[in-house]
C-alpha cells in the first residue's frame, strides 16, 4: 500500500479544498448568477441569497414568461459553466493537475445539480422545474420532455468527465475512492455546515431547505457509488497523470472560500423577512 502511495501521490488537504472550490462556485453560479442574477436582469427585486436560496420578491413577478426565466437560470448556468468547464478540461493540457482536478470536479458537480433538477426532482414534483411548469400545457407532454433532456444530460454529464480526466485507476483502487469519495464527503459537509444560522430553516420557510440539501446529497452518494463500481468510461492516460501534489495557493482558496461560504452566504446577504 506505502507502495502504491508512492508512485500515486494524492496529497488530500488539496484535494478537499479543490472539492471546496469547486462545490461553492457551483452553488453560487446556480442560486446567485443564475436564479438571482435572471431577476435583476429582469428588473425584479433579490430579497436574500444564501447557499439554498435567491429569496425574490415574487409578487412583483407579473409576467410568468418571467418565472420561467427565473425558475430554468439555475440549471441553465450550470450547464453552460459545466460545459466551459469540460472544453478547458479538453484542451487545457497544459494546466496544472491541481487545475484539472478543479476543472473535473466543477463540471461533474454542476452535471449532477443540473440533471437532479431536471429528471428526480421532477419526478417527485419538486425543484425549479416543477414551477417552470406552471400554466404550461399540456403539462404532462413537456414533463416528459423535461424529464427526457434530464436523461441526456444525465448521460453526458457522467460520461464526459470520466471520459475526459479520470484514467483506468483498477491497480490503485485507494485513489480511486480518495478522487470520489473525498470530493464528495467534503461537499456534504461544507453545504451542511453553511447551513447553520441559515434563516431559512426557521418558520415560514421550515425544513424544506435542509430536506432539498439531503436529496441533494444522496445523487452525489449514488455518483460516486456508480464511479466506483463501473470501470468504464476511462480515459487512456496513464494513472501518474492524476498525481496531486500539495499546493497552498489551492489551500489558502479554499480556506477563504469556506469562510466566505459559511459566514456569510450561509445566514444569508440581504434580509429572509
Amino acid at each position: 500500500m506505502k507502495r502504491e502511495q508512492n508512485r500515486l501521490a494524492i496529497d488530500i488537504p488539496t484535494l478537499a479544498a479543490i472539492s471546496t472550490i469547486a462545490w461553492v462556485l457551483v452553488n453560487v453560479s446556480h442560486e446567485i448568477i443564475g436564479h438571482a442574477g435572471a431577476a435583476v436582469l429582469l428588473g425584479i427585486p433579490v430579497m436574500a441569497v444564501s447557499t439554498t436560496t435567491a429569496h425574490i420578491s415574487w409578487d412583483q413577478v407579473f409576467s410568468v414568461a418571467a418565472m420561467r426565466t427565473i425558475m430554468a437560470a439555475g440549471t441553465v448556468m450550470n450547464l453552460l459553466t459545466g460545459m466551459a468547464a469540460l472544453i478547458f478540461l479538453r484542451f487545457g493540457r497544459q494546466v496544472s493537475s491541481a487545475a484539472r482536478y478543479f476543472l473535473w470536479l466543477f463540471s461533474t458537480f454542476s452535471f449532477i445539480i443540473a440533471a437532479m433538477n431536471l429528471t428526480s426532482a421532477m419526478l417527485i414534483g419538486a425543484g425549479d422545474w416543477t414551477e417552470f411548469l406552471i400554466e404550461l400545457e399540456p403539462r404532462s407532454r413537456w414533463k416528459t420532455i423535461i424529464i427526457g433532456i434530464g436523461v441526456l444530460v444525465t448521460l453526458l454529464g457522467y460520461v464526459l468527465p470520466l471520459r475526459l480526466w479520470m484514467p483506468d485507476l483498477k491497480s490503485y483502487r485507494r485513489a480511486q475512492w480518495s478522487i470520489t469519495l473525498i470530493p464528495v464527503g467534503t461537499m456534504m459537509i461544507v453545504q451542511s455546515l453553511s447551513l447553520i444560522g441559515s434563516p431559512f430553516l426557521l418558520p415560514p420557510f421550515g425544513a424544506s431547505h435542509l430536506l432539498a440539501c439531503v436529496f441533494a446529497y444522496l445523487h452525489f452518494i449514488l455518483w460516486a457509488i456508480l464511479v466506483n463500481i463501473i470501470p468504464v468510461p476511462r480515459t487512456k492516460t496513464p494513472p501518474q497523470s492524476i498525481q496531486l501534489p500539495r499546493s497552498n495557493a489551492w489551500l489558502w482558496l479554499g480556506i477563504i472560500l469556506a469562510l466566505v461560504y459559511f459566514f456569510v452566504l450561509g445566514p444569508g446577504i440581504g434580509s429572509a423577512g
